[in-house]
């Protein structure tokens, strides 16, 4: 039986076919129960559905499966594939100090180099998520220490580059919550199309990846927000973050937040 397709496994997920694309999976595990392209899909289908608990389940198997792949750790040795998604997992089932320990976790990986592969900013991604978190949960000495990370990573960087890190992204992202650059910085970085993609979809790979920075630009302004504590603001950029691209650990947070705060609204206006 063949895999399933990466083009139609977006298109039902788009197209909120959340069901389909779970049965269509169950049905090659029956064939292959160790399909791992089959165990992602439905993994990503049961997150956008919110069933979040199956969700941590299959990324925790597919963690497990990563683990104990020879070639893949030495190909990218202590990779947290998957750990991320397992982290945020976490969060979204309110299990908060699970998600904040796993995550602090992911970023003193990087710094004491337990993990040898990172993203290409050096592991921005998870000082992001957990300053997310801790200020979400008013933890300041970890957010302190998030931010410690950031600021070890932007030197690292800057070291190595020695150029402006502006077209580095999410660098401006870091910068921001660490104060070195205001908010239209973080847009000209979102805007910056200094980098070329020779392929006949270039125009709309571009657009994709302008969306997708764009989410995570406004996302992280409402965590900046709430530091000053305008959770009026916060929550518009959530919902601005929520209405563009999903599929990005940003994008199922901001989705959470709305949801809580609407919950909120709800008991305190009809209980």
């Amino acid at each position: 039986m063949a895999q399933i397709s990466s083009l139609r496994a977006q298109d039902l997920l788009r197209s909120g076919k959340y069901d389909v694309l779970i049965a269509e999976c169950r049905q090659r595990l029956l064939a292959n129960p160790e399909d791992r392209v089959a165990i992602a899909w439905m993994a990503t289908a049961d997150r956008d559905k919110g069933d979040y608990g199956e969700a941590l389940r299959l990324f925790e198997r597919l963690a497990v499966y990563h683990r104990e792949d020879k070639v893949a750790n030495r190909a990218a040795p202590g990779n947290p594939v998957y750990r991320i998604d397992i982290a945020c997992l976490h969060w979204l089932l309110r299990d908060y100090s699970t998600a904040i320990a796993q995550m602090h976790g992911l970023a003193a990986g990087i710094l004491d180099r337990s993990i040898k592969y990172a993203d290409a900013a050096g592991g921005m991604k998870q000082g992001l998520l957990l300053y997310y978190m801790a200020v979400t949960a008013k933890i300041p000495e970890e957010s302190s220490y998030a931010l410690d990370y950031l600021r070890n990573r932007l030197n690292r960087l800057r070291a190595i580059l020695r150029k402006s890190l502006i077209g580095f992204w999410p660098c401006p992202v870091a910068e921001y919550l660490l104060g070195d650059v205001g908010f239209d910085a973080v847009m000209e970085g979102v805007n910056d199309r200094s980098i070329k993609i020779a392929l006949p979809d270039a125009e709309a790979r571009h657009e994709l990846g302008r969306r997708n920075m764009l989410s995570l630009a406004l996302f992280y302004d409402g965590v900046k927000s709430r530091t000053r504590g305008d959770e009026a603001h916060c929550l518009t950029r959530m919902r601005e973050c929520y209405s563009l691209e999903r599929h990005m650990s940003e994008w199922y947070l901001g989705r959470y937040e709305i949801q809580q705060a609407d919950k909120e609204t709800f008991d305190r206006e009809w209980l």
